[in-house]
């Protein structure tokens, strides 16, 4: 009898234990049931404004231009971030400020990275990543409450890496700095824009120039490692357009495909990670008279009817379509050259500025009445002789031919009797 009253006594204490353990177990860490518990579900940090990385129910959200990494220059300390938490709903929230809370963090290895703290600033929820070596690690960030973990992140990837150095940029068309990012902020003195405007079509050519950490100019990083980047939050609204050549060089256009609004983060990528980014920054797209994309394509038209008799693509984009016909000894009517963008957008470049083109495959069949002002983009052909041949239209900018377009047949019938 007394060894089964032991037993029971025992079974009655490891009952009364076990149910303490488990009342006083909390999500992450034990947690007695008279704590306050901060209930957080996510964070996001934040550079100079910029929510730059968002963490919510053990995911890392990278949409909308956040990163997936935290990169820390080599030797340096990261721009001073700030921590603001995520409710269930993933809503902000301010960090808790009560008695006990601290911020806290776990580095899978401390020889790669540190936490820095400015003076002031210890236990609060704002911090730098200094780069101890080049290398790759993972931080665990944490809200530390008495003695146990109120919230703690899964590990967060983070690359120490050797980067360019910027702290903003400016956007020249043809001399002109129209645009100024600087240290988290737009900077719209001097009747620059505070945000970027393109039409339907192409802006016009931008070059970029980097700005050190005191506001002056540095040209951009010269090494093939080094490369343009972009994330544009609606890629139907616009588009970022290189011109053959300049592909990852720090020069481009933007491309408005539709009327409407969005934004682009403008980078210098490196070698897998990101070096330096922007903010989002604004992008309006408005359809503006007499604005176009570059030339995709051409269509011949009869000029008095606007009948299109032939449609020919630039060369690389695709064929002709058409036959253009005259009889030996015929003169055609003017006959009138359109060009079209991407969009379907007619247009005639700015004459005298830009003239057109045209050469004859077989000069002894065909002969060709050239433009003259005021209409610089109508054309007669002549018939020669019967036979087929071809003529090749381009646009010409100072002597060269800046696009050039498929070959058109040409068919010259003989005399009617």
């Amino acid at each position: 009898m007394f060894f089964k009253m032991k037993t029971l006594h025992h079974r009655i204490a490891a009952a009364a234990v076990l149910a303490l353990f488990v009342a006083g177990c909390g999500k992450d860490d034990p947690i007695s049931p008279e704590e306050e518990h901060y209930g957080a579900e996510g964070l996001v940090l934040i550079d100079s404004g910029n929510r730059f990385f968002r963490y919510f129910r053990g995911e890392i959200d990278s949409e909308y231009g956040r990163v997936d990494v935290l990169e820390v220059p080599h030797g340096q300390l990261t721009s001073h971030w700030s921590i603001r938490f995520l409710d269930e709903d993933g809503n902000e929230m301010a960090p808790p400020s009560g008695e006990g809370y601290s911020f806290t963090w776990v580095i899978a290895d401390p020889s790669v990275v540190e936490v820095v703290q400015d003076e002031g600033d210890e236990g609060k929820f704002e911090f730098h990543l200094h780069g101890l070596e080049e290398g790759e690690t993972t931080i665990v960030l944490q809200i530390a409450h008495e003695g146990h973990v109120d919230f703690r992140t899964s590990p967060i990837p983070v690359h120490v890496v050797e980067e360019f150095e910027a702290e903003g940029l400016v956007l020249i068309d043809s001399g002109n700095r129209f645009f100024r990012y600087f240290q988290g902020k737009i900077d719209s003195t001097d009747g620059r824009a505070t945000y970027l405007e393109a039409p339907i079509g192409l802006t016009p050519h931008w070059s970029i120039k980097f700005l050190d950490s005191h506001g002056e100019e540095i040209d951009p990083p010269d090494g093939p490692e080094f490369t343009l980047d972009w994330d544009i939050d609606d890629p139907s609204v616009v588009e970022v357009y290189q011109d053959e050549g300049d592909e990852g060089k720090f020069e481009f256009h933007l491309r408005g495909l539709k009327e409407g609004e969005t934004t682009i983060v403008l980078q210098v990528a490196h070698e897998g990670h990101v070096d330096f980014r922007t903010p989002p920054i604004p992008v309006h797209v408005m359809s503006q008279a007499g604005q176009h994309g570059e030339p995709v394509g051409l269509r011949l038209k009869e000029e008095d009817s606007g009948e299109v008799l032939v449609q020919a693509s630039r060369e690389g984009k695709g064929d002709s379509t058409g036959v253009l016909a005259l009889a030996v000894g015929d003169t055609t009517d003017h006959i009138e050259t359109v060009f079209f963008d991407d969009q379907d957008v007619e247009f005639q470049p700015e004459a005298p500025d830009e003239t057109l083109g045209i050469a004859v495959a077989d000069t002894s069949l065909l002969g060709i009445d050239p433009p003259v002002a005021p209409e610089y983009w109508a054309f007669k052909l002549i018939g020669k002789k019967a036979g087929t041949t071809t003529i090749t239209l381009s646009i010409v900018h100072d002597g060269e031919a800046e696009h050039t377009f498929v070959p058109i047949s040409v068919v010259i019938s003989a005399p009617s009797q």
